[in-house]
This record gives C-alpha cells, structure tokens and sequence, in this order.
C-alpha cells in the first residue's frame, strides 16, 4: 500500500496533462451515452467508458506522485512489456494501491462495476438500467470528487453537464415488459452477481451516497416561483445537522432516499401479500397454496427445509433469522399483481385439472 502523506506533488507533466485528458473525455462521453433517451446499451456502455475513466485518473495520479505503476515480473525487478511498453496497473490494481481503507464505499461502489463489467461484455441487458441506477449515479459523482481533490476546481467536469429532463410517468405496458425481461436467463445470471455483492456490504456502506445515490424528485415550492433562480437545487441530507436542514427546507427538491437492507424493514407476511393480492386482483389467493406456488415458480427462496435459507432474491424475499421464516417486499407484490393479471402465466404457475374449465369462475371472487 502506498503511504500517499509522504509523496511529494510535483507539478503537473505531460503524461499527466495527456492522461487526464483522457480520463475527463472518457467520464463526459460516458454520461453523454447513459443519458440520451434512444440508447438501448445505456449501462454497458456507461460502466466499460466510466472504467477507463477511473484507471485514465489513478494512473494520471500516480504519474503526478512518481508512482511507478506497473506490473514487475514476479521476484524481479523487471517490468513486464506489452507491445514494447510497460503493462500499467489495471482498475483493480489502482483500487488496492488507491484506497487506504478496505471498505470505502467509493472503493465498494467501483468493485461493483470492476465485477459488473467483467461479466456483461457478452450479454445484452436493457433492464440493467433499471436495477444500477443509484450506483451509477455515484459512480461519476465519485469520480468528480477525486478528480477535483487530486487536481483542483477547474478540473472538474460539473460544467460540461445538464440536467436530464425525465418523463416521471411510467406506462404500465413499459413496466409489464421490463418485469417479464428480468425473468431472463442472462438477467438472473447478472442479478445473481449483484444481489451477492450488496448482500456482502456492511450497512455504513450500503447507506452511503458514495456507494448508491438514492433520491426523491420532489416538487420546488417558494414563495415567489416566478422569479426563483434555480427550478432544481439539490442540498445533501444530513439527518444529524436539523437546524441547518431546517434552513433549506423550502429549497430541498432532492433528499437522499434512506434505504437500509434490514430484513424486516417494510417486510411483508405471505398471509399479508395473499390479502393484498385477493383484495386487489379479486382472485382466489390463499398463502398456503397460490402463494407458495408462486414463490417455487420464480424460485425467490428455497424450500422451506433448506440448508441455505439465506440464498434468496433479496429484491422480493429476505430470511429472519430470529423468527426463522421469510418476509416478502412490496416489490414482489407489485411484480405479482403484473403477473397474476396475465391469463396464460396464471394456467403455467396454478395449472388447470380441466382444460374447459373457466379461469374467471376458479380462480376470480365474487364481488
């Protein structure tokens, strides 16, 4: 690990100057890929981009601290060559050289794009978007942060950036879709990967914007919106400042989501979602039959005599160790109430003894 205290910041070089350039336009057409509505490779696109970003930064600063970042051959003090020129340290190398602290959540958030862009260099994933926003909303703030503490205020890239106007609707028939594409072989393989990594991190991290930026888009009230500067001002949360929050409480428009991954945090029995599905669906849904049908359908948890409780998709079902049973997100009765409105998908997870028989007199209660 290098002792960052004791180097010496000696004025910019060449291959500075040449590796931030690279790094600042590799981090600006990132962003330019991510928020242009019509691209269907957003996230792809965003983290291979934002990748070379981060290593085009370290190594511009370790080139500024007479870092020598390259990889020497083993028990030698021999670089290894590439093409006639020295093997420079890749993103990860960078990170463990870089971070003093093993669990920053700026380190964590960029070993989850480091694992993520390991494993979608072959597959096509649309509703990724959907999934990472958080983190790849912290990905380039964090990137900003580093960049002007290495290099200073007029390196920073907040000029060159706009907010993106959003349509806040979302159509039923876009979530319909989206939903059903999360079911797919190739989505579960990069889900199974992020579900693992979150899982893994402590709760400080998982909390920390640096690691997932999380917001509520609130509508601005003042007391003259006609002539108000600014339509959108973003002021950082701080639950432990309450007089300072008190001051800007008619400018917040952005307040960091407080998400916390506790199993009981909002968690739902099967006899609470079999209600809310009957009551809203008006069909017949009881927890011990129609739901447990639909959890081995999706395979959310194991069986309820598994070894491995804990193995669940955290998104919909988490395991309580102290009760020793499962709690369900609203989530998952959301993704549920999608599904169970689809004729075809109700015959595939109930089944039907008689073909002639009528799916509105089984399954549907009268009103």
């Amino acid at each position: 690990m290098i002792k960052w205290e004791a180097i010496v910041m000696p004025r910019k070089s060449h291959n500075v100057g040449q590796l931030l350039k690279k790094s600042q336009e590799s981090a600006i057409l990132a962003t330019d890929i991510y928020n242009k509505p019509a691209t269907k490779f957003r996230s792809h696109g965003y983290i291979v981009l934002m990748i070379i970003a981060w290593t085009a930064l370290f190594h511009a600063i370790f080139e500024k601290k007479k870092v020598k970042y390259y990889y020497k051959i083993q028990d030698s003090r021999r670089y290894i060559y590439i093409e006639e020129e020295k093997k420079s340290w890749d993103i990860k190398k960078c990170c463990e050289e870089f971070f003093s602290d093993k669990n920053s959540p700026i380190k964590r958030n960029l070993e989850f794009f480091i694992g993520i862009r390991n494993k979608i260099e072959h597959r096509f994933l649309p509703s990724l978007d959907y999934e990472i926003c958080g983190e790849c909303q912290a990905l380039l703030q964090n990137y900003e942060k580093i960049l002007i503490q290495e290099f200073g205020d007029e390196y920073g890239l907040s000029d060159n950036f706009s907010i993106p106007l959003q349509l806040l609707t979302i159509k039923p028939e876009w979530k319909n879709s989206i939903l059903k594409e999360l079911q797919g072989k190739q989505y579960k393989f990069i889900k199974k990967f992020i579900d693992s990594y979150r899982t893994s991190l402590d709760e400080s991290v998982w909390q920390s914007n640096e690691y997932s930026f999380r917001v509520f888009l609130v509508p601005k009230l003042g007391n003259n919106p006609r002539t108000s500067s600014f339509s959108i001002e973003f002021i950082p949360y701080d639950s432990t400042n309450i007089d300072e929050m008190k001051k800007y409480e008619k400018l917040v428009t952005l307040i960091k989501e407080r998400h916390v991954p506790v199993v009981n945090l909002g968690g739902l029995r099967a006899i609470d979602v079999s209600n809310i599905i009957q009551r809203e669906l008006k069909i017949h849904f009881i927890a011990s039959h129609e739901h447990v049908k639909c959890w081995k359908y999706y395979q959310i948890r194991p069986p309820s005599n598994s070894k491995e409780p804990h193995k669940t998709v955290i998104k919909y079902c988490q395991y309580d160790a102290t009760h020793k049973d499962y709690v369900y997100t609203q989530e998952w009765v959301n993704f549920l109430m999608v599904e169970l409105r689809d004729e075809s998908k109700r015959k595939k997870i109930f089944g039907i003894s008689n073909p002639n028989e009528s799916l509105t007199d089984k399954w549907f209660v009268e009103t």
